[in-house]
């Protein structure tokens, strides 16, 4: 077992009490991006980015950044050292906002390409339509099927592709013969309902990840995050809350709120991308312009990263501005920091602490 020093003790017990439980125990660096919106390649430190959504591993030290406001593909290079080099990815294709991408066990990748309403794929580094194309909500065979939005994606141990269908506010499936179903939500109803995975109702999910066979669901617009198991979906994390509002004049008003507090009533803030490090959930809760962890099955969420306010500097009290992708490369955390054209990253090596600290096993 890891040796827990007392003023670490401390330090986490202080920043529960605090209701934040910020653990600030491993410095943010950014690894690419001068915050400068554009588009650049650079093998020197100076490529720019245009609001990048999502990141994920193309390979042995390479990841792909899903570059959306440029509607690129990018690769970061790891391989070049200290300065990672920043290339194009995916030749001549054209996207339309691409937002979030996996990749399978045979090297190909999906991306949800939002508002082209589709599911792409890159093969062999070729560039396809795999499911979608005009926006709408049709299940069926992948040529048929219609998106509304899709904005995230997951892939199970199966090969089948688990979309967050942003527009439909429902959760779908592409399996392994192309053929979509949905599996969560009624198409285009917004709101809060759990219980049977067809009567339940999302508002414009953001963010999806799978362990095993539980759906971590980011569901942005509820400030919460679900889970969809054995049919039925119920709130893992976060607290449904309408505003205060005495006689509201329209439904506007009667729009739920975010928040920032941890523990195990926490409060979310449009939560968007999610990933998993062991029994931890990982959530960029972007309008917290913070990272946060959420174990499982417990409940209790705690900040990874980030102040709460937007801002830019990197070190232990690092600050982030509308972080929207995560993903978990080895022991290290790396981060589409939005609204800060930056792709971060943090060690994971804290949240050890955190849980012996807390009495985890």
């Amino acid at each position: 077992m890891k040796k827990v020093t007392l003023g670490a003790v401390l330090f986490t017990l202080l920043l529960i009490l605090a209701g934040c439980n910020v653990l600030g125990l491993n410095p943010v660096e950014t690894i690419a991006g001068t915050g400068i919106h554009g588009v650049k390649d650079s093998e020197y430190g100076l490529a720019q980015f245009n609001l990048p959504s999502g990141v994920f591993s193309g390979g042995e030290d390479m990841l792909i950044v899903l570059d959306t406001y440029n509607n690129l593909i990018r690769e970061v290079d790891l391989s070049t050292g200290d300065i990672p080099a920043v290339r194009r990815f995916a030749g001549d294709a054209l996207f339309n906002h691409p937002t979030a991408g996996v990749m399978d066990e045979e090297g190909r990748m999906f991306i949800a390409d939002r508002n082209s309403h589709t599911i792409r794929m890159i093969s062999d580094g070729a560039v396809y339509t795999f499911a979608g194309g005009r926006p709408g909500h049709r299940d069926g065979h992948s040529v048929n099927a219609r998106f509304y939005y899709p904005t995230a994606l997951a892939i199970d141990n199966s090969g089948n592709i688990f979309v967050a269908d942003t527009g439909n506010s429902v959760i779908r499936r592409i399996d392994t013969n192309g053929y979509v179903t949905t599996v969560a939500g009624v198409p285009g109803v917004f709101g809060y309902n759990n219980g049977d995975a067809n009567t339940a109702l999302f508002n414009e999910p953001m963010g999806i990840v799978i362990m095993e066979d539980i759906i971590f669901i980011a569901d942005t617009n509820n400030h919460l995050i679900r889970i969809i198991e054995d049919g039925n979906v119920r709130t893992f994390a976060g607290t449904y809350q309408l505003p205060d509002t005495g006689d509201a004049y329209d439904e506007w008003d009667m729009l739920p709120v975010g928040g920032f507090y941890g523990g195990t009533s926490a409060r979310f803030d449009m939560p968007m991308g999610l990933a998993l490090w062991g029994d931890v959930l990982i959530v960029a809760d972007s309008l917290n312009h913070a990272i946060r962890g959420v174990i499982y099955p417990a409940g209790e969420t705690f900040t990874i990263a980030g102040m709460g306010e937007p801002g830019h500097s990197d070190g232990y009290m690092a600050m982030l501005h509308l972080p929207r992708g995560v993903y978990v490369l080895g022991d290290k955390l790396i981060i589409a920091d939005t609204g800060n054209n930056m792709i971060r990253r943090v060690s994971l090596a804290a949240i050890e602490q955190y849980r012996e600290v807390r009495g985890y096993e």
